[in-house]
């Protein structure tokens, strides 16, 4: 009976995650009611109560678990950036994308326009940031950067989430592999030549 009773639960929690990502993606956080999540989830409000005490803690919740998983993910992706290896980076990119890939809807409703959530936004940057910054921390005897690191990790960290961006918006145009490829060859070669432009000095 208990594992009925569990699965229940999870159903239930399964419902309310479903009809929150669905509607904050239609009409933004801010003008949603508990009783339009009720109402799309077909429970009653005592029973959103029962799992949720509000709506931001429902926000916090279904961020703070997905992003855990995200960061569960990418924690097993090898990052070393001494030397560099286009492939490492590109593991790194396809991971997150095929996580993405398994939570569209939640992700749309997070980061898509006027809709997105900016603090979901800063908390996986900080994921993408902390990954991209292991990779110098395990090459820390190697030559000084010519440029700020920091500058340096900001850039490819607007970069990496500029393509997510980009790509949940399109409705996935590209296969994960394809995106993962294309952006690890404009970080190695540079946007232009990447793209196969000739550049003169």
């Amino acid at each position: 009976m208990s594992g009925k009773t569990d699965l229940r639960v999870l159903r239930t929690r399964q419902s309310i995650r479903m009809a929150f990502y669905e509607l904050i993606k239609e009409k933004g956080y801010e003008a949603i009611t508990i009783q339009d999540i009720a109402d799309r989830a077909m429970i009653n409000r005592n029973t959103f109560y029962l799992h949720h005490q509000n709506k931001p803690d429902l926000l916090d919740t279904c961020t703070d678990e997905l992003l855990s998983e995200l960061k569960n993910v990418i924690v097993l992706c090898p990052f070393n950036m001494s030397p560099f290896q286009i492939s490492t980076l590109e593991t790194v990119m396809q991971t997150v994308l095929e996580h993405i890939s398994q939570n569209t809807t939640f992700y749309y409703a997070m980061l898509i326009e006027e809709n997105r959530i900016y603090r979901f936004r800063a908390k996986m940057e900080n994921i993408i940031k902390d990954k991209l910054n292991e990779g110098w921390d395990l090459a820390q005897g190697s030559s000084p950067f010519a440029i700020s690191k920091e500058l340096l990790l900001e850039y490819l960290v607007s970069s990496f989430m500029g393509i997510v961006v980009w790509w949940i918006k399109n409705d996935l145009p590209l296969p994960t592999g394809e995106v993962a490829s294309q952006f690890s060859r404009i970080v190695a070669y540079g946007h232009l030549r990447a793209a196969g432009i000739a550049v003169g000095e």
